[in-house]
């Protein structure tokens, strides 16, 4: 019996192929052999997936854990590694890791609730800019993380598919093309960042201490790190009044809260907004959203 939904194996096969139906086939034998290695119990797999796969299960030495299995791939291993790194500072803890398997065994956040249990726009983005600030540390130099540099060439990836204008308004792209070669060219501080951390990666744990789950790991500026939050929560966000005062008022905190300047968080989230189109366009789902919510980013710049 499948332990997953028809809309969770068609993204895997989406995104990953061949390579992501074999490991659908296999999940169920993984899972056990994971069981036995790992000793859990109390298997209760969780119903709501992205491109994971999830488990909530029990341990001897550490009480309630997280059970998540993937498709071997790089960012599977990064994440790993950025996990390693920040080393349970205001984020997950990794209990145990096989990243040959895909397989990641993580403490349980409890009670769990999500930044969106916060009413009131301005609490959530304090604690999320002082959840980054606690999380980031300098970039590492034992292991080669990706760079905004790197996430950044979607935009020269998306213009060689797209020689004659594709989809994406070609305004934009060129815009934020050409904003992130000059933040680029004058980012300092290389920062190991979370990558992203927007509401539903932001879980309230035990003495009310706000974690952060599901880290990328990427290289770059603080400024970098605020583009997944702007653009939270999806799909709502773009129907909220006044969105781009509300933008505007996000800014105003992340700048108090991280001593950023407010004109680089927008010029960046802008940036964020546009690739996150690109990425959206090539993983076949809508980018219209993202789109919306960088024509207003745009204005704040």
């Amino acid at each position: 019996m499948s332990l997953t939904s028809p809309a969770f194996e068609d993204r895997i096969i989406a995104v990953h192929g061949q390579t992501g139906q074999k490991w659908l086939t296999s999940l169920p034998e993984l899972q056990e052999k994971l069981v036995q290695r790992w000793s859990l119990s109390d298997i209760q797999p969780i119903q709501d997936l992205s491109y994971n796969y999830l488990a909530f299960a029990s341990i001897p030495e550490y009480g309630s854990v997280v059970l998540k299995l993937g498709v071997p791939h790089q960012e599977l291993e990064t994440e790993i590694r950025a996990l390693q790194e920040f080393n349970g500072n205001g984020i997950v803890r990794l209990l145990k890791a096989d990243s040959s398997q895909g397989a990641l065994l993580l403490e349980r956040i409890l009670p769990g609730d999500n930044l969106l249990s916060i009413q009131d726009d301005h609490e959530s983005t304090r604690i999320a800019a002082r959840l980054m600030a606690k999380i980031w540390k300098p970039a590492p130099s034992k292991f080669v993380f990706p760079s905004a540099g790197d996430l950044c060439q979607g935009f020269q990836g998306y213009l060689e598919n797209n020689p004659d204008n594709g989809p994406l308004p070609a305004n934009l792209i060129n815009d934020a093309a050409n904003l992130a070669k000059e933040l680029l060219s004058t980012s300092k501080n290389q920062l190991l960042l979370h990558c992203d951390l927007h509401h539903m990666n932001i879980l309230l744990g035990e003495n009310e201490n706000w974690v952060a789950i599901d880290p990328k790991g990427v290289v770059g500026e603080a400024a970098f790190e605020v583009g997944a939050l702007m653009l939270n929560p999806v799909p709502n966000l773009v129907h909220w009044p006044d969105l781009e005062e509300v933008q505007e008022q996000r800014l105003t905190i992340l700048a108090e809260e991280l001593r950023v300047e407010q004109e680089r968080l927008a010029a960046w989230s802008f940036v964020w907004a546009v690739l996150s189109a690109v990425w959206s366009l090539g993983d076949g789902q809508d980018w219209n959203y993202r789109i919306n919510v960088a024509e207003v980013l745009r204005e704040l710049i």
